[in-house]
């Protein structure tokens, strides 16, 4: 039992620092292109009109990849301070309902990610010709992301009162 949790344990850091990285690139590239775009908006009074795009695309990765990884830190926002005033009982019971509302919009978030992909793979962005469905390939991954953070942080949870229980 014990190795398992730290194989869990090691697996989930090696994905998340993966994603931090990918992210952090991700942000990087993205403030690039941008000061690329004003730049030669200034300079030639002409943009390229592929960095419009490809700022979009890297905007909407860089927010579903961070919004896995802020499982990690707490920092989704909620409204603890309505919890906090029930019992323990009650408390654990909307955090176990949050979590299965949360675990349902991933699964939605992951099938029909993985629809639009399939459909949208024949269609071609139109400044860079890139088939779509890398664009909406966010949508099925951030799901798989999202889920895999909620259930380590369900786990260290339910961890931590049983430490407190001992």
């Amino acid at each position: 039992m014990r190795g398992a949790r730290a194989m869990w344990d090691k697996t989930i850091r090696l994905i998340n620092r993966t994603v931090e990285n990918v992210t952090a690139v991700a942000l990087m590239t993205m403030v690039i292109v941008v000061f690329w775009q004003i730049i030669s908006r200034v300079i030639f009074s002409s943009s390229f009109p592929w960095t419009e795009e490809l700022s979009r695309y890297l905007m909407i990765w860089v927010t579903l990849l961070g919004a896995s990884i802020a499982f990690q830190y707490g920092a989704h926002i909620g409204v603890e301070v309505l919890v906090m005033k029930l019992n323990r009982k009650l408390r654990n019971a909307v955090q176990i309902l949050a979590s299965l509302c949360c675990l349902a919009l991933f699964a939605i978030l992951i099938v029909k990610g993985i629809e639009i992909v399939g459909k949208s793979m024949v269609q071609k962005s139109p400044a860079m010709t890139l088939p779509m469905g890398y664009a909406y390939l966010i949508m099925p991954i951030s799901g798989v992301l999202m889920t895999l953070n909620l259930l380590d942080v369900t786990i260290k949870s339910v961890r931590a009162k049983e430490a407190k229980k001992e």
